[in-house]
């Protein structure tokens, strides 16, 4: 299975980034900029795309504290 394809659970998906799964689960319900898109597989599961996760961090890469980051205006 490619990087585009395989499908992580939110502690896989959390474990990846760094974060607490209970974070993942927080942006989920209040939303998060740019916005972390995951599948939701049944009412009480959901898969984050390991590629997702990749171009995710992209956008949260920064040179410096003033910068904005990708495609932002300063």
């Amino acid at each position: 299975m490619s990087d585009s394809e395989r499908l992580l659970s939110t502690m896989e998906a959390a474990h990846y980034l760094g974060l607490d799964p209970g974070t993942l689960k927080r942006w989920r319900t209040r939303g998060v900029n740019p916005p972390l898109s995951y599948v939701k597989v049944s009412a009480n599961r959901c898969r984050y795309a390991l590629e997702t996760l990749k171009e995710w961090q992209v956008l949260q890469t920064r040179q410096h504290t003033a910068d904005p980051g990708p495609g932002r205006a300063a």
